[in-house]
């Protein structure tokens, strides 16, 4: 009965050690192939003064799409990042979305879509402007700005440490 229960024991430790071994490996995959996007959003004046900004992180891997929701007062922007390529090259980024505001000289809401694609180097910020120039009902005109950062989360955990 004890070297029945020694020889289960070390199956199990053998057993498991390989699993580290092997869950080792599969992380050390992941972080290669895992990205960090960082996304300032903000919102700029006529003067291109700060007037509001957030911040945020997303995990994601290629081809997986990040959305980023802002509401505001007459607005709601559905902005979808997506990032294709490869980590050691040039990437595409890719932003879509929709908008839905309501405009003081007309009844209702008004909708607009847009799509854009850039080339971007991972560690590149890059600056997108999902709306254009939009102008409130004082005649203010203000920009939104998102400035997206894609970083391999290998990068990421270095910079942890």
């Amino acid at each position: 009965m004890k070297k029945g229960s020694i020889m289960l024991l070390l199956i199990i430790l053998l057993t498991s050690e390989l699993y580290a071994d092997d869950l080792d490996e599969i992380l050390k995959y992941l972080s290669d192939k895992v990205l960090s996007v960082h996304i300032t959003a903000r919102l700029l004046d006529e003067d291109q003064i700060i007037v509001w900004d957030a911040e945020s992180s997303h995990i994601t891997n290629m081809g997986k799409a990040i959305n980023i929701r802002l509401v505001g007062s007459g607005v709601i922007i559905d902005s979808y990042i997506t990032p294709f390529g490869n980590l050691d090259e040039t990437l595409v980024l890719v932003a879509n979305g929709e908008m839905w505001f309501s405009d003081q000289r007309q009844e209702g809401l008004r909708y607009e879509s847009f799509i854009k694609s850039m080339p971007v180097k991972a560690g590149e910020k890059v600056i997108f402007f999902p709306l254009g120039v939009a102008v409130d009902s004082q005649t203010n005109i203000y920009t939104v700005q998102l400035e997206i950062e894609i970083l391999p989360y290998s990068e990421v955990l270095k910079m942890v440490k």
